[in-house]
């Protein structure tokens, strides 16, 4: 985010804000996943995004707000484009390997979104995020669950796809957010082979 010039100048207020709000964002996604949520500091968020204490509380209540704003922010921005990614493929199978490499693609071009989504999310004591990862995760057990056909569906354990889901957060966030495993092709490829054999005739 491009900084605005100093001293005075005409651009409205809001545009100002915005353009404040903006780069505190990008700032905590930077901090966030160097540093961590937990050992990130309001003086760490303004410094790296070069705001006044007064800018930041002005834009967010507090770092959980921050936190909260950012976390909304990196999930809508993927369900976007995985969303778009998946609106062409017409089978099941199809739509989860598209959808998997596609988001497994978007966090590796971006690792800093991994290590939001993969990593700071679900072990967030802040309840907004905590409530929207939840959902999220359900969502795509729901969307899972569309696999279970004919008699292999009803057989299949009802705890299969929260633990696939969950599984693949993990291992998403320990190979690109953390560096560890995996690279990014070969995750993708690997995780959707592994959420469609259970549904496999």
């Amino acid at each position: 985010m491009a900084r605005l010039p100093p001293g005075p100048h005409r651009l409205p207020r809001e545009l100002v804000r915005e353009n404040q709000r903006r780069r505190i964002l990008e700032a905590a996604l930077d901090v966030f996943a160097e540093r961590g949520y937990v050992a990130t500091t309001v003086k760490d968020l303004i410094r790296v995004a070069r705001v006044s204490r007064a800018t930041f509380y002005e834009a967010f209540a507090d770092k959980e707000a921050c936190m909260d704003a950012l976390h909304a922010e990196v999930l809508a921005r993927l369900a976007q484009q995985v969303g778009a990614a998946v609106a062409t493929p017409a089978d099941w199978d199809a739509k989860v390997r598209t959808a998997v490499a596609r988001a497994v693609g978007l966090l590796a071009d971006n690792p800093r979104l991994a290590a939001v989504c993969a990593v700071e999310a679900p072990a967030s004591r802040i309840p907004s995020v905590r409530a929207r990862h939840e959902r999220v995760v359900g969502e795509l057990c729901r969307a899972l669950r569309d696999g279970r056909v004919g008699p292999r569906g009803k057989e299949l354990p009802e705890i299969l796809e929260p633990a696939l889901v969950c599984g693949a957060i993990y291992l998403v966030g320990r190979s690109i957010a953390c560096g560890e495993g995996r690279d990014a092709g070969a995750l993708g490829s690997e995780l959707a082979e592994l959420m469609l054999i259970p549904y496999a005739d």
